[in-house]
């Protein structure tokens, strides 16, 4: 029994000296972009999500992540990242546009750079939206066409709110 337990404890000892010793098994995992997030991002923003726009965005958040790993990574790394991720900017025929292979392929190399990027795409959501409507910033107005407005015969207007009905007292019957 004593020799049974020895043995248990030193195989035990021996994988975890080996994981230790093999250190991380898997690179740094950047947050995947799903294919949502500039639509819904463009919506939240009160523009609609066509093709142009939603193009712009993906343009505008790789550049946006690309000025984040600046400020993370050394001067060469940095600049071996840009020269990586160059290939990636182009992907969708729209005039000034992008694929959304951009962004994520900005991410995913910044990650294996060492570089946290976990909170990046939720950073950079919450700094558009904070411009929408202020006339300033990406979201200001002048890159993307507001959402139309809807017909006002669709929803017809009543001169004033009915009231409420009134209350009903309930009818109880002795048993």
């Amino acid at each position: 029994m004593i020799v049974g337990i020895t043995a248990v404890v030193v195989i035990t000892l021996v994988v975890i000296a080996v994981v230790l010793r093999a250190g991380p098994t898997s690179a740094p995992v950047a947050p995947r972009l799903s294919p949502g997030y500039a639509p819904t991002l463009l919506a939240r923003a009160g523009f609609p999500a066509t093709a142009h726009n939603v193009a712009v965005l993906h343009d505008h958040l790789g550049a946006a992540f690309l000025d984040a790993a600046r400020d993370a990574l050394p001067g060469e790394a940095f600049t071996a990242l840009r020269a990586r991720c160059a290939g990636a900017r182009g992907g969708v025929p729209v005039v000034g546009g992008s694929s959304r292979s951009w962004p994520q392929r900005v991410l995913d190399e910044t990650a294996a750079g060492g570089a946290d990027v976990t909170a990046l795409p939720r950073y950079a959501q919450d700094a558009l939206l904070a411009t929408a409507g202020t006339g300033h910033g990406l979201f200001g107005g002048s890159v993307f066409a507001p959402l139309p407005a809807l017909p006002t015969d669709l929803f017809p207007t009543t001169g004033a709110v009915p009231s409420p009905r009134p209350a009903t007292t309930p009818v109880v019957t002795p048993a």
